[in-house]
This record gives structure tokens, sequence and C-alpha cells, in this order.
């Protein structure tokens, strides 16, 4: 991620790129440090609009770090999240370890550590702009999610 990070703010840069989607739909979680450092190189880029251009897509499919991620971008980044509550809450027990059953060698994974990414618990990170799935739009190749993003950039 340092290495896209640097890459990408030199983009952003270069570019004097006003607005950054950031697509954690579909996003089963990880590492939460890895988005931790995506915030730091985004945030050293003076061009991007921090008062409306940071979006943030989540769907139900958004789990674990992808869901502490999208919480931690509306704070640090301002973002607006964008779709539909993640699947899973941004406050709870998170960062996987896992050992291995002696006999039957069936890997067993646990979370182990209890993170607090919003004071108050909820059916996971809700979103600022709730957008559903539009099955008739993806059916056509339309992302009706980015349709919006794209709009609200137009309007500004």
């Amino acid at each position: 991620m340092e290495s896209f990070g640097a890459s990408l703010l030199n983009y952003i840069n270069e570019n004097k790129i006003k607005q950054v989607v950031i697509d954690l739909r579909n996003n089963g979680g990880g590492d939460f440090f890895v988005g931790t450092f995506l915030a730091y190189y985004l945030n050293l880029a003076d061009s991007i609009d921090w008062k409306s251009g940071v979006y943030v897509l989540t769907d139900k499919v958004t789990f674990s770090a992808g869901t502490s991620d999208a919480s931690q971008f509306r704070q640090i980044l301002n973002a607006k999240i964008i779709g539909e509550p993640t699947g899973s809450n941004p406050t709870g027990y998170q960062d996987m370890g896992q050992f291995t059953l002696p006999n039957s060698g069936m890997i067993v994974t646990y979370s182990k550590r209890l993170f607090r990414f919003q004071d108050n618990i909820t059916q996971g990170v809700q979103p600022d702009v709730l957008i559903r799935y539009d099955w008739e739009s993806y059916s056509k190749g339309i992302d009706n999610m980015m349709e919006w993003v794209i709009n609200d950039i137009r309007n500004q």
C-alpha cells in the first residue's frame, strides 16, 4: 500500500484531482491498517475537495476491515458514505487470528481484538445516502451507486 499510496498521491497532485471515490463494496475485510495507509497518502493531497469531494461506496457485503475503513474514512477524510449499510458492525471484535487443530488439520479462525470505530452500535455503518442495488440498472450494466456519485459531482 505504501508504493500504491505514493503513486496515487503523485497522480492526484499532478492532475489536480478534486474528487476521490473509494469502493469498498464486496470487500470481505483483511487488514484495517492497509486502509489507514491509504488515508494517510490521500490526506497529503491538497487538491482534493475535503469538504465534499470524498466518497466511499459500501454494500451489505462490506465486512470486517472494510467496514472499519468506511467508518474511519468518514471521520478522517470527511467521506460521504454512499450505498447500502455495511454487513458488519465497526464496533466489535476483529483482527483475525488462526490456528490449526492438530488431529483434524482444520483451521480455526477467531477475532482477537475489540475495536470501537463509532460511538453507537448500529446494524453496520449506515450510509449518508442510502442507495440499494437496482436490478434493472445492473442488468443493463449501469452501476446506480456510482451514477449517483457522478451526478453529485456534476451538481457541485
